[in-house]
């Protein structure tokens, strides 16, 4: 039987070398100045960007805010301060990350006020209000790669803001946005998905920076502590917070399969009537279907009885009508 020994030097090397990979992240003196004033100019930039995308519902514009905004490195900072026990830069980088996102609620809100009030949320704004757990797997999969990419020294160094900017920026600018219109539940579902979507980023990276070697050695029990006890706040915040997402994806995906059983219950009772489903949807126990055509539609009392036995619970059924005149050729004498 053979047995092997750590040798302490090289476990201290390697601890040397992982806390050395992730020295970029926290700059000091004149290039922390630096650091901030670009972190400013580019976030602003990007706020205006993804501002002026999200009403336009501009893909084009919104990736393009993706692009310049800085706020994932920040993250970075957040979680690699946590991974390797510096008090200091915990307070920073959550303080650079909460200033920024308070700037891009503000301007985000101002360009809101300076725009005409739209007649209804563009689609990239809805997008952002109502968060499920595809934004969570959006979020997981991101800050997994912009550890990874500022754990190995791989890639520019703009690809870790890129692949984490992604899920945040745009969420904010439409809380900013919703806020100024005067929809704060719509505000509220897209502050839920930012701080998911952090929480998340920064859990995924702390795993990453430490199966890469950049935790504490074990003879550093005050670091390895402090890593112990941010690891443990941010995954708990994280399922806090992902509460909301897990209801809201079980209530779409109970509503899809509703609205599968009931499509074919919908087709039998229109028959043989010229109508035609222009809409319907599902929501909680409401079953709203509009119709149009030249017939008028049959009485709704048998159908609300079939798609209550079909879904297994009584709804309440809405259904309206837009009569439809079509025109009819007529034969020459």
């Amino acid at each position: 039987m053979t047995t092997t020994t750590t040798d302490p030097a090289m476990a201290d090397a390697r601890q040397s070398l992982g806390r050395a990979k992730l020295d970029d992240l926290f700059p000091e003196g004149e290039l922390f100045r630096r650091s901030v004033q670009t972190f400013v100019a580019l976030l602003a930039l990007s706020a205006f960007i993804a501002s002026f995308g999200l009403y336009q519902d501009s893909v084009a514009s919104i990736i393009g805010a993706m692009v310049v905004a800085p706020l994932g490195g920040a993250i970075m900072a957040f979680a690699g301060a946590l991974v390797t026990g510096r008090s200091r830069w915990q307070g920073i980088s959550l303080l650079q990350v909460a200033l920024g996102a308070l700037m891009v609620i503000a301007i985000a809100y101002l360009v809101s006020w300076v725009m005409p009030d739209p007649l209804g949320l563009t689609p990239s704004l809805e997008a952002r209000t109502s968060p499920g757990l595809l934004d969570l797997g959006v979020a997981l999969a991101a800050g997994g790669a912009g550890a990874y990419v500022a754990a190995r020294r791989t890639g520019s160094d703009a690809l870790p803001g890129v692949a984490i900017a992604v899920s945040l920026v745009p969420p904010l600018a439409t809380v900013g946005i919703c806020l100024e219109l005067g929809r704060p539940d719509d505000a509220a579902g897209a502050l839920v998905l930012f701080l998911t979507n952090f929480c998340a980023i920064t859990v995924v990276a702390c795993v990453v920076f430490v199966l890469s070697g950049d935790a504490p050695s074990r003879e550093m029990l005050r670091e390895r502590h402090r890593l112990r006890n941010g690891f443990i706040v941010a995954l708990v915040a994280l399922g806090f917070i992902s509460i909301p997402l897990v209801v809201q994806g079980i209530e779409s995906a109970r509503a899809t399969i509703w609205s599968t059983t009931g499509a074919p219950i919908v087709r039998d009772w229109v028959g043989d009537r010229d109508l035609e489903v222009t809409a319907w949807s599902i929501t909680g126990d409401t079953v709203s279907i509009s119709l149009t055509g030249p017939d008028a539609p049959a009485s709704a009392a048998p159908l609300a009885t079939s798609l209550a036995q079909a879904i297994g619970h009584t709804v309440n059924l809405e259904i309206s009508y837009t009569p439809l005149v079509r025109d009819r050729a007529i034969a020459a004498p």
